[in-house]
Order: structure tokens, then C-alpha cells, then sequence
């Protein structure tokens, strides 16, 4: 009698599965290639600047721009972000600088520095060694306000302002830092306005947006003889003077939210960015 043949298929399948599975050599080029593991290693979230951000986000200002939107408020017309940044303010405060106490036995004339930035972007990828990023960054702008003290919009350091404006400064910096605003007149002399004293900096916190002048009531508004002004903003980590000051170019990239800025650091130094803001006097 013959078997018919499906059930010949089936006994071939039962003696196919109950065979011993048969090892198989592994060749030595096996497994995926050195490319692949080192990619797979570089998509590893890693910490920088206080938050979790993927280094797949290979440019340092897209990776900065990533941090500052979860860090930064845009709507101050409403009033539970505006009230969360003067508490913020609040928490900051002025530091003496004189005899060098905030920068050890160092010392120093002025935290002011001269303006670094150019609009550009960075073109070496981020990279973190050791659990520091070789980028720091800092956001800045301009808010301003009406005679009522409402806000009435955000722009970038780069509009410049006119006799007259009312206006605050957003600042929010990766790092901890010190800040001081200078202001260099139509005769070219350069004076520290604020802090008012020339022995003070503005002590600013990594990852804590702030509104200057401090007090919820202060404003910066500029009134004066025909001409050209300028505002120079200095933010310095407190360590970055001789050697230890960064020498990088700072790239900057503006927008309807305010000016972005980051800076290559190299091992052993520290951010230093500085930035002029144009005062046009009406003649």
C-alpha cells in the first residue's frame, strides 16, 4: 500500500525538528562591523549641560537649541511665565569681584571682555569626553516693554533699540556664570552701567533663565546726546581669566526669540562671550 504524500511530508517535517540543532561556525568577521558598534555607542543619550540630549544631534547649535526650548520662557504677555522668570530673578544676585574673591588668587581688572561673536555656525560636532561637553551656550534677548510695563514682544541682540525704548534682557546660559553690561559712548569711552559699581557682577545660575535689571521694577532706558552708543554684554564663567579664558570664536544665530550663542571649549579653559547691542540716538 502506498503512503500517500502528505503524510510522507509530515514525517520528514517530525524528523526534521526532532534532529539535534547543528552548531554553526562563527566566522571572526561575524556580528556587525566596527562602524555600526561605534555608531551604536554614539546614539547612547548622554548628559549635557544639566539634561539627557542624543548626540545624534551632531551640531552644537542644534543641540543647544534643543536644550533651550525646554529651558526658556517665550510668552511674557502671560503673566504665569512672566512671574516665573522675576522669581527666578529674584534668586540671582550681585557678587563682589574686587580683590579677585570670585575668581581665587587670580584676581582680574573688569569681567568685561571685548565683543567675540560673529553670525556663523559651529561646524566641529559636539562631543562629550568625560562628562563634559566640548560646547558651552548662552541665549539672550531683548524684551520690550511699554510705558505701562507690558511686554510687548522679544527680539534678537542684533535689532538694536533707539532713545527712549524701555527694555529687559533674557538671559539664560548653560553654564555658571558672571555678568556684567558695559557702555561704550559715541566717544568711544567705555564704562560699566551695570551693575552700577564696577566692583559687582550679576552671579547667574546653569539653566536659570533671568530678566536684568533684577528688580521687577527696573528697566534699562537710554536717553542722551545725538549719535551712536553700544551695550556691551559680558557673560563669563567665573574660572575664565589668563590662560584658562577660552580664545574661540563665538557663533551666534538670531531669530524672533532672541540670539542664540555657543563656544567651542577646549580642555583646561572656559567660556567667555561677549556681545554689543547698537544704541541709535535721535538727532
Amino acid at each position: 500500500m502506498k503512503t500517500p504524500a502528505s503524510r510522507l511530508l509530515i514525517g520528514l517535517l517530525l524528523c526534521a525538528l526532532l534532529l539535534p540543532a547543528r552548531a554553526q561556525p562563527v566566522s571572526a568577521q561575524s556580528g556587525p562591523p566596527a562602524a555600526d558598534t561605534a555608531q551604536s555607542e554614539e546614539v547612547q543619550p548622554k548628559f549635557i549641560w544639566g539634561l539627557v540630549l542624543n548626540i545624534a544631534v551632531k551640531f552644537a547649535m542644534n543641540a543647544f537649541t534643543e536644550w533651550r526650548t525646554r529651558k526658556q520662557s517665550n510668552n511674557l504677555t502671560d503673566s504665569i511665565d512672566y512671574m516665573k522668570l522675576l522669581k527666578n530673578s529674584a534668586t540671582a544676585g550681585l557678587v563682589s569681584t574686587a580683590g579677585g574673591a570670585v575668581v581665587g588668587a587670580l584676581g582680574f581688572k573688569s569681567v568685561g571682555a571685548s565683543e567675540n561673536t560673529v553670525a556663523d555656525l559651529p561646524t566641529k560636532p559636539i562631543e562629550v569626553k568625560d562628562g563634559e561637553p566640548n560646547y558651552q551656550g548662552l541665549h539672550v534677548a531683548v524684551v520690550g516693554f511699554d510705558r505701562a510695563a507690558q511686554v510687548v514682544g522679544l527680539r534678537p541682540v542684533t535689532a538694536g533699540f533707539r532713545t527712549g525704548d524701555r527694555m529687559k534682557l533674557k538671559v539664560l546660559p548653560t553654564f555658571d556664570a558672571l555678568l556684567v553690561i558695559e557702555n561704550i559712548n559715541p566717544q568711544g569711552a567705555r564704562q560699566q552701567i551695570y551693575p552700577p559699581s564696577a566692583s559687582q557682577a550679576v552671579a547667574l545660575k546653569a539653566g536659570v533663565e533671568v530678566l536684568l535689571p533684577l528688580g521687577a521694577d527696573q528697566f534699562f532706558e537710554f536717553a542722551g546726546a545725538t549719535g551712536d552708543d553700544q551695550l556691551v554684554i559680558t557673560v563669563r564663567d567665573p574660572r575664565a581669566f589668563g590662560d584658562a579664558e577660552s580664545k574661540a570664536e563665538v557663533s551666534r544665530q538670531d531669530d524672533a526669540q532672541g540670539s542664540s550663542f555657543v563656544q567651542e571649549i577646549r580642555p583646561g579653559t572656559y567660556p567667555v562671550i561677549a556681545q554689543s547691542l547698537k544704541l541709535r540716538h535721535e538727532r
